[in-house]
Order: C-alpha cells, then sequence, then structure tokens
C-alpha cells in the first residue's frame, strides 16, 4: 500500500518560545552586575540577586515593557486571552565551571529567562513522570524522543516556557561570570467560578 501522507501531533507539549529581542542590553547588563547577590545555597558558584523584584525599578521600566509585549505574543500564539502580570523577578550569576541544579519554578504559570552575553547554555529535561522507561538508542536527537534539550543563548535572546518545564543551567563556559535575569508570570483574575478549585490572582 502506498502512503500518501504522514502526520505527527505534538500533543500536550510544553512550548518554549526564544525571542531576539531589539533591547538595550549593555543597560541590562551594567544594571543587574551592580546588583546585591546571595550564594545558592544547593548550587556552589551559582548567585541570585537579594531582590526578588528588579524590573519593578524605574530604571529598567522601558525593558519591562519590552518583556511583557513579549509575554503577550506567546500568550496569543497559544491562544490565551486572559490578562498576566509579572510576578516576581530576579538576576543571576554563575562562576566560570559551574552549573545549577535541575528545578522547576512552582506556585507560578509561566518562566522566562532573558541573556546578557553569547553562548549561555541552558538544558530543559523531561519530567520522569513524562519519560519513558525504555531509554533506547536513536539515530538523533530530537524534540520527540530525547529525555533533555540544550539550547544555547546569545545575547538579547529572551526565553518563555511553562513554569512546570524542568530545567537548569548548564556549564557556564564563558571563562568569567555569566549573568541572566528571570521572571515569573501569573494569569490575572478568577477562574473556576463555582466550582470547588475556584482561584482569584490579583
Amino acid at each position: 500500500m502506498q502512503k500518501k501522507e504522514t502526520i505527527i501531533y505534538p500533543l500536550f507539549s510544553k512550548p518554549l518560545m526564544a525571542f531576539s529581542l531589539e533591547i538595550d542590553n549593555n543597560k541590562i547588563f551594567k544594571h543587574i552586575k551592580k546588583l546585591s547577590y546571595r550564594k545558592n545555597t544547593t548550587a556552589k558558584g551559582c548567585y541570585a540577586t537579594l531582590s526578588m523584584k528588579i524590573l519593578e525599578n524605574s530604571n529598567l521600566k522601558k525593558e519591562k515593557n519590552i518583556f511583557l509585549n513579549a509575554i503577550q505574543e506567546y500568550l496569543n500564539f497559544l491562544g490565551y486571552e486572559n490578562k498576566f502580570k509579572i510576578l516576581n523577578s530576579w538576576a543571576t550569576k554563575v562562576k566560570p565551571d559551574f552549573e545549577s541544579h535541575p528545578h522547576v519554578h512552582t506556585n507560578t504559570w509561566l518562566s522566562g529567562v532573558y541573556y546578557t552575553q553569547d553562548n549561555s547554555s541552558i538544558q530543559f529535561i523531561r519530567n520522569w513522570h513524562n519519560t519513558s522507561f525504555f531509554e533506547l538508542p536513536y539515530k538523533k536527537n530530537n524534540i520527540y524522543s530525547s529525555n533533555n534539550w540544550n539550547v544555547t543563548a546569545q545575547k538579547k535572546t529572551l526565553l518563555l516556557f511553562p513554569s512546570e518545564l524542568q530545567h537548569k543551567v548548564k556549564f557556564n563556559i564563558l571563562k568569567k561570570d555569566r549573568y541572566s535575569l528571570a521572571f515569573n508570570i501569573l494569569p490575572v483574575g478568577s477562574f473556576h467560578k463555582g466550582n470547588d478549585n475556584e482561584i482569584t490572582y490579583n
């Protein structure tokens, strides 16, 4: 029998969207380098800012609006119509030859990471409950069969993804401290009205 057509449906996928932004990268880079950092207690060589509201700084108002527009484009692409807000925002600093541990962002909906330097790598990892117990070899790494996916971002790149998507900072190969800016996003409004799981985000 002759095959006429083959279609693959990426059912229930975790969409990762990458934006190359027109943004003042030097301004962001200089700003976050001056901030105060604390050590990550579970990941040696990794630091996060003391402040978790760095995008509330008036000096980054224009840059925050650019991020908000990118988030809106992401939501439009996925078909969401609800309003949203940036819940918190911080910067990370990673020393050369160090990486973070795998993690997810709990109590939030979507997450974003903005990169200030070229060749900054992040790895996304399939959660164990979505991983087949058959670890079979495959000819080419692809988004359908791999259990992890590496993204090497250049400066002015913003990545947006569901907060439940497990990820980690890959080894810093820059021979200097690597800086990035991250934030979490929540929907705004009341959801599941009249049901036992009704919830409101202001």
